[in-house]
C-alpha cells in the first residue's frame, strides 16, 4: 500500500491580472493529495466542453474525435519559476460500433487508459476532469508552512498544432529565466486562444503545504 501524506491549506493567493484588470487566470477549486513521493491533483474544467455548445455537440455525436490537451504548470509562491510542468491529453469519441463514448487519458510517462461511457453526458465529465493526475515529486518539493505551492493549468479543445502552449522556440535560455510568472502566462494565453476552439486557464485554489513529518 502506497503511503499517505497529509497536505496543509491555505487562503487563496491572488489571481495576475493585466493592464486594465482583465483576469487572465480563474480560481478554481482543487483537491491535492501526496500519496508515496507523488503530488496527486484532481480538478474539473466543465466549460471546456459545454453540452450547450451545439457545435461542439454536433462534432461528439457525429463520431468526430475531440481532444483536450492540458498543461499542468507547478509553482511555489513568490516565485517566478515554475517547478515542473505535466502536459495531459485526453481523447473523447463516439463509437459506432461499441455504441459507447471512450475517453482515453494519455500522460508521456505512462500509459494510455481508456474508459466506455454509455451516456454522452457522463464521458464529458469524466473528459473535462483531470482525476488524481500526478503533477509533482514530493520529494522535490520543501515541506512546512513557508513553502506553499499551487497550480496553474491551461486546457485547450481541439487545438491545432500540439507544442503550442510550450515557450516559443528561440527564446534564450537566460531570457527564458527572467521571464516574469506574468509576461509568460500574457504569452501563453494570447497563443492559446489563437489556436484552439476554446481556451480555459485557471488557478488552484485553496493553495497547499506539505506538512512536516
Amino acid at each position: 500500500m502506497r503511503r499517505r501524506g497529509f497536505l496543509g491549506l491555505v487562503a487563496a493567493l491572488p489571481l495576475m491580472t493585466a493592464a486594465g484588470g482583465l483576469e487572465l487566470l480563474r480560481a478554481r477549486r482543487a483537491r491535492f493529495e501526496e500519496v508515496g513521493d507523488s503530488v496527486l491533483m484532481t480538478i474539473a474544467l466543465p466549460e471546456l466542453l459545454l453540452t450547450r455548445d451545439l457545435d461542439a455537440m454536433a462534432s461528439l455525436e457525429s463520431a468526430f474525435r475531440t481532444r483536450l490537451e492540458y498543461e499542468i504548470t507547478m509553482y511555489r509562491a513568490g516565485q517566478a519559476d515554475a517547478i515542473d510542468v505535466r502536459r495531459v491529453t485526453v481523447l473523447i469519441q463516439w463509437d459506432p460500433w461499441k455504441e459507447r463514448y471512450f475517453v482515453e487519458t494519455k500522460e508521456p510517462d505512462r500509459s494510455a487508459i481508456r474508459r466506455y461511457f454509455v451516456g454522452r453526458d457522463e464521458a464529458i465529465v469524466a473528459a473535462v476532469t483531470l482525476d488524481r493526475i500526478r503533477i509533482a515529486r514530493a520529494s522535490a518539493l520543501d515541506r512546512g508552512p513557508k513553502a506553499v505551492y499551487f497550480a496553474t493549468v491551461v486546457a485547450q479543445r481541439n487545438p491545432i498544432e500540439k507544442g503550442l502552449l510550450s515557450p516559443e522556440e528561440g527564446e534564450g535560455r537566460g531570457q527564458g529565466r527572467d521571464l516574469s510568472v506574468f509576461s509568460r502566462w500574457v504569452g501563453i494565453f494570447i497563443r492559446a486562444t489563437q489556436v484552439a476552439e476554446k481556451t480555459v486557464a485557471v488557478k488552484t485554489t485553496p493553495a497547499f503545504y506539505l506538512v512536516t513529518r
